[in-house]
């Protein structure tokens, strides 16, 4: 399998470690040959962004400009987007995933 999920929600991690345990994880998967990682991150209780929301939207610019992953989409985007494209020519297995298609603001799909 060349997709995985990461749940950074589950037990309600601070920004700081949720974000650590995101680059562990993403280390990890590439050893493993995982080519997109799905970050389920939530959104806030109010739908305008939660704190880890938030950071992850500013650590995705910066990993990608660093070279440390090599895209991203953001749930909410992912049916208008040439970069989801993308993701499902290099890892058609995401096409399976049925959470991507509802407008998600509560996850983002990395390229590994």
């Amino acid at each position: 399998m060349k997709y995985k999920t990461l749940n950074l929600k589950e037990n309600q991690p601070t920004v700081e470690l949720a974000l650590a345990l995101l680059e562990i994880e993403i280390e990890m998967s590439r050893r493993e040959g995982i080519v997109a990682l799905k970050v389920i991150h939530g959104y806030g209780s109010h739908g305008v962004g939660g704190e880890i929301k938030r950071a992850l939207s500013r650590w995705l610019v910066i990993a990608k400009r660093r070279g440390f992953i090599r895209e991203y989409v953001k749930g909410e985007q992912w049916t208008a987007s040439e970069v989801a494209e993308k993701i499902k020519r290099q890892c058609p297995e995401v096409m399976g995933d049925n959470e991507l298609y509802f407008a998600n603001a509560g996850i983002t799909v990395i390229l590994i």
